[in-house]
């Protein structure tokens, strides 16, 4: 495929992606967004599964909800959760996953300004 009408920074990593270091990154970003949080956003992560992930174009926050109370939960603190993760990126995801079998996954995508704040 021929990207020669895109400009440099747009025009796909020559250099392959270090998987070790990306999972350090990962890592880190997951322990430092614990740090920040506050305790009543937290609480309902803590009841769930969930990690941050580094590996699109986007930074993205993965919820997987065991059941629809924590479900429930979650999406009452979806303000705060983009509010911290704005704190890494002005491009962020967060994918909600419900219980197997309770519908689909809700999936958000934010942009925002890190000059704005």
């Amino acid at each position: 495929m021929s990207y020669s009408y895109l400009p440099p920074e747009d025009l796909p990593s020559q250099v392959p992606v270090d998987d070790s270091l990306q999972r350090k990154l990962d890592q880190a970003v997951t322990q430092y967004f614990s740090d920040i949080c506050d305790r009543y956003t937290k609480a309902p992560l803590s009841q769930c599964g969930w990690y941050l992930t580094t590996c699109s174009n986007a930074l993205t926050l993965v919820i997987i909800c065991p059941d629809n109370r924590r479900n429930w939960e979650i999406l009452k603190v979806l303000p705060s959760l983009r509010k911290y993760l704005a704190e890494f990126a002005p491009n962020t995801k967060i994918c909600i996953y419900p219980p197997p079998g309770e519908g689909t996954s809700l999936k958000l995508r934010f942009q925002s300004s890190l000059l704005a704040r």
